[in-house]
């Protein structure tokens, strides 16, 4: 926590999306350990039982609902948010789904979330990234967005809302650069997540402890790149597979 002008500690503030599992519930957990107020956003806080058992208070935001998007901000008016995680996402049910077994109606909710929410919900909390005095945003980003390393078919849904999401994340960088807000977008790794599988070769703990590294780092000469967990810069049209 900083210190204010009367010497006494400032709690931060962070928002995260997708906070029920995964990713998001680690990231809840580590900074609420660390003294920072977490707003732990998910579509159904009773699929929280963790977060409640942490005694972590839990937002219901659906963010397939872009009119619940606005509603929930109005909850936040005049509270400054210090760091905006937009972590939520839809994944193909099975890497066995490929051509044949494409689920269209899921393939749009996966653009909605991974590739519309962020950019939605990162437009209705700007006034409240603006209160803070050093605000930052942040967007999970995924070498399954990046066609270069297209060499197979199949997960169309995670893959091209991911692509779209990468593009979304540099035109919101831009037009935060003119609000002196710096928003990142963050390749987390194959972490071993209910979307990353048990074989994953990362620790989930520690690949949020070294984002959260990153983003403690963050500043707009770093503004609208993809970096990875551990602050190296990744081009967008990346050439090899990370994972290998």
């Amino acid at each position: 926590m900083d210190e204010g002008g009367n010497g006494y500690p400032i709690m931060k503030t962070v928002l995260i999306t997708g906070a029920n599992r995964g990713l998001g519930l680690e990231f809840a957990k580590q900074y609420q350990a660390d003294g920072w107020k977490v707003i732990a956003c998910c579509r159904n806080p009773d699929d929280a039982p963790e977060l409640l058992e942490s005694g972590i208070s839990v937002s219901q935001l659906d963010l397939l609902d872009f009119e619940a998007i606005d509603r929930f901000a109005d909850t936040l008016e005049g509270k400054p948010i210090d760091l905006l995680i937009n972590n939520a996402g839809i994944h193909d049910r099975s890497k066995a789904e490929g051509f044949s077994g494409i689920e269209r109606e899921r393939w749009i909710d996966g653009f909605k979330v991974n590739a519309m929410a962020p950019v939605l919900l990162t437009q209705t909390l700007v006034h409240n990234l603006s209160a803070s005095e050093n605000p930052v945003a942040a967007t999970i980003g995924s070498q399954a967005g990046c066609l270069t390393l297209y060499d197979s078919g199949g997960l169309y849904l995670y893959r091209t809302s991911k692509a779209a999401a990468h593009s979304a994340a540099v035109i919101l960088s831009n037009d935060l650069k003119t609000l002196g807000i710096p928003h990142v977008c963050l390749r987390p790794g194959h972490t071993k997540t209910d979307m990353g599988g048990s074989d994953a070769p990362y620790e989930i703990d520690e690949s949020v402890r070294m984002m959260r590294q990153v983003l403690a780092k963050v500043d707009m000469s770093q503004t609208g790149c993809f970096l990875d967990r551990s602050g190296a810069l990744i081009p967008w049209n990346m050439e090899k597979d990370l994972n290998v």
